[in-house]
């Protein structure tokens, strides 16, 4: 069932049972007042009587004609009696044989409201100069009944009508409400691969449904730049891999064209042998990626001083690449130490940072690379600078994709896998790495922990 019938049919049964409350209440609010305005009608139908039978020597002759005519107004079915003090009916003869106690409960209450054989009753004790009577009248509220059997026609008709102008009403406003949502739905079914640029038009409320289209479009927006990372890295990774493997198959082709010195053959097996080694350093790199990915390297955990990392990078760097000179900068410190401590992998952010600097020499012709470390307003930054190629404006938020080179990258040696394994690592430790950079001047990578963050 559509959610607009499903609505329609929800809003029409509570509806249904509010009118369908309101209108036993009325109903039974009628008959008790029904029934009142009957009862006060027998009560004074017992007055007359007692007036028209015991009063007539002591009521004057316009007087008595007054009440002997509202006397012969009789109800339906009505039936009277009056009763002595011995229980004996006196003056006027009928069928009302009222029993000896309910006599003496009028007595007592002096008015009495009781049943009789089905019909509303009413007792009167009446004093009078003659002795004190018991007045009963009985009688059958025909009028009332009418008039509530036609109240109910006109509740039941009302009901039903009601219900209908619901239903139609509720399914109206329903279509109407649901309006946005279909819109949505036929916005999203006309989006695919090919145009995921598109958007879903967001209304102008700011309700839950707005909210479910800025959502789908923030879905959208991640979709899109998904795939855009896919289809970068399926076309990087088809070139990086295409080089060295053309380059494995044009040598093996050259060389089996004719019988060859062994010099030869070992001179070709070697160069086999290092486009090999490009493909599986590529092959690992992109596992490593993978691995970052789903996360299976964070399972263990430490507290890392940042500025003792830095220290053990600058003293690899001197005993493993004496050549290259990494000048190690402290700038503003913390008074407690313990505020330059991340939690995570030791091995893993090493690697990361490790990953940086060696870009920053590789892209400078082994120029000086600076690192500074310095922390304040709650962050910790670390930025590694260096004086070589810079980056293009248009290439700045593709490097960190995989195996994305830019094209004054490609005279350098590399696959493009560092850097978005650094990246993905830095993220990892709840940590942010940005560049800045000029062509021909330099970049600089700035990496920043809040602090006490950790993965």
């Amino acid at each position: 069932m559509r959610i607009r019938h499903r609505l329609a049919l929800q809003f029409t049964l509570l509806s249904g049972i509010i009118l369908l409350i309101i209108f036993a209440l009325v109903y039974l609010l009628s008959a008790q007042y029904v029934r009142q305005v009957f009862y006060r009608q027998l009560e004074d139908r017992a007055l007359i009587t007692a007036q028209v039978h015991l009063e007539k020597d002591e009521l004057t002759k316009k007087k008595f004609r007054e009440i002997q005519k509202k006397y012969m107004q009789s109800i339906p079915d009505e039936r009277s009696n009056i009763y002595n003090e011995n229980n004996q009916p006196v003056f006027v003869e009928s069928s009302v044989n009222i029993q000896p106690d309910v006599l003496q409960t009028i007595r007592q209450q002096q008015l009495h409201r009781f049943v009789y054989e089905g019909q509303a009753a009413v007792g009167l004790y009446y004093k009078d100069n003659q002795g004190n009577y018991v007045i009963v009248v009985t009688a059958r509220n025909i009028a009332g009944v009418e008039q509530l059997i036609h109240l109910a026609w006109i509740l039941a008709a009302t009901f039903s009508l009601g219900l209908l102008l619901i239903f139609l009403i509720g399914q109206w406003y329903a279509k109407r409400s649901l309006m946005p949502i279909n819109r949505i739905n036929r916005e999203v079914k006309s989006i695919r691969a090919s145009n995921l640029h598109l958007r879903v038009h967001r209304g102008r409320n700011k309700d839950e449904i707005d909210e479910l289209a800025s959502n789908f479009n923030e879905l959208l927006e991640r979709l899109e730049k998904s795939f855009a990372t896919q289809q970068s890295f399926v076309s990087n990774a088809s070139h990086e891999l295409r080089t060295p493997l053309t380059a494995i198959i044009t040598e093996l082709e050259v060389v089996l064209q004719r019988d060859r010195n062994n010099a030869e053959y070992l001179q070709t097996l070697r160069s086999v042998l290092n486009e090999s080694e490009k493909l599986q350093a590529i092959t690992d790199g992109l596992l490593e990626l993978t691995k970052a990915d789903a996360g299976e390297w964070y399972a263990h955990r430490e507290d890392i001083r940042l500025d003792e990392l830095l220290w053990e990078l600058k003293a690899e760097w001197q005993e493993r690449y004496p050549a290259q000179h990494l000048d190690v900068e402290f700038g503003k410190m913390p008074e407690d130490a313990a505020a330059l401590v991340v939690s995570g992998n030791r091995q893993l952010l090493a690697l990361a940072i490790r990953n940086i600097i060696k870009n920053a020499f590789k892209f400078s012709g082994l120029q000086p690379v600076k690192c500074r470390l310095e922390c304040d307003n709650g962050y910790i930054l670390i930025a590694i600078a260096d004086t070589g190629v810079g980056i293009e404006e248009e290439d700045m938020e593709r490097i960190f994709l995989p195996l994305f080179r830019a094209d004054n990258a490609r005279v350098f040696p590399g696959f493009g896998i560092g850097l978005s394994l650094s990246q993905k690592i830095i993220h990892a430790h709840g940590g942010l790495v940005t560049v800045e950079s000029k062509p021909g001047i330099g970049s600089t990578f700035n990496i920043s922990f809040t602090i006490s963050a950790g993965i």
